[in-house]
């Protein structure tokens, strides 16, 4: 029970990323422009605490740190770090193109070019990843289609809490059931014995797209206000770099494991790792607040003024391209 128990947790880091960007997806569609200035913060937001993270680690705290992190950490988006962030802001750079290509379809044309994008690439990447060159950005955009064709065409579905709570225990009956039914076949067929883990780190879970697509509909019809939880949703994006930022999970957390595995074993792993859940969380957004306060305003405005002048020699560099025959 406590395998079982602990495989099923592991599914909450591709829901909570599911989550995010179903959410970020539903407001995307109906954005027309790309806010240049806005992908230029978080960029340059990513890089000032992937720096300080790796100064304090590395020269505050005397922790070696490999050359190769070392030179992750100095450019983080280039090498993924933090996969998510360097996924969205490509991303994010496309969506206005996705939206008018959206806007420009047939209901018929949307619903076909949405159902091959889910069949090849969360179909057939469910059951083996990598099918068909998938990719984080392709999911995406085959979750964005999904997105806008329920936003455009199924807004009585939509709209229905009833409908999305049935969605969201099927897609939890999914989850759940697909990890026992693995588990019990794995008791009679040796080579699927050890396959339970292999639905829990999937972003490509068709039941976890579902719980998620049911969470943000329900959201949309509820009305909950709460400043303090408001105020820590908005430090979320935040909270993320932070937590998974290659030197804290790749050295500090190791650190923390081995010390947990050493002096105190693994008998009552379920308290470990929520417990370790919970100070992780406290721990990042205790940061992300600090950070929020003392460096924040420096890095927008620094922002600001790397995005005019670039900005600049862009549109003398564009208008000189421009006259060439």
């Amino acid at each position: 029970m406590t395998t079982i128990g602990l495989v099923l947790f592991r599914h909450f880091g591709p829901w909570g990323n599911s989550i995010f960007f179903i959410c970020s997806a539903w407001f995307l569609l109906r954005s027309k422009h790309c806010n240049k200035r806005k992908w230029l913060f978080m960029l340059l937001e990513i890089w000032s605490i992937s720096i300080i993270i790796l100064a304090i680690t590395y020269l505050g705290l005397h922790i070696h740190i490999s050359a190769k992190d070392i030179i992750k950490s100095l450019l983080p988006t280039t090498f993924g770090n933090n996969w998510y962030m360097t996924c969205y802001l490509l991303f994010y750079l496309i969506h206005p193109i996705l939206n008018k290509l959206i806007s420009e379809m047939s209901q018929k044309q949307l619903f076909r070019n949405t159902a091959a994008l889910t069949i090849l690439y969360i179909g057939f990447n469910f059951i083996k990843g990598g099918l068909f060159f998938a990719s984080g950005l392709i999911l995406w955009i085959t979750i964005y289609f999904v997105i806008a064709y329920m936003q455009q065409y199924l807004k009585n579905f939509a709209d229905n809490i009833k409908a999305n709570i049935g969605v969201f225990i099927v897609g939890t009956i999914g989850v759940i059931g697909l990890t026992l039914l693995t588990e019990f076949v794995g008791l009679h067929i040796s080579i699927i014995s050890q396959k339970a883990m292999h639905w829990a780190p999937s972003n490509y879970n068709p039941f976890i797209i579902l719980m998620s697509i049911a969470l943000l509909n329900i959201a949309r019809q509820s009305h909950f206000h709460n400043s303090a939880v408001n105020y820590i949703s908005s430090l979320s994006l935040l909270i993320y770099i932070i937590h998974e930022n290659i030197i804290l999970r790749g050295y500090i957390r190791t650190k923390i494991w081995d010390f947990i595995y050493h002096n105190y074993g693994y008998d009552h792993i379920f308290m470990w790792v929520f417990g370790f859940a919970a100070v992780t969380f406290i721990f990042g957004t205790v940061t992300a607040i600090i950070y929020t306060v003392a460096l924040k305003p420096f890095v927008s405005k620094f922002s600001n003024s790397l995005y005019d002048l670039l900005r600049y020699w862009y549109l003398r560099f564009e208008d000189k391209g421009l006259k060439i025959h």
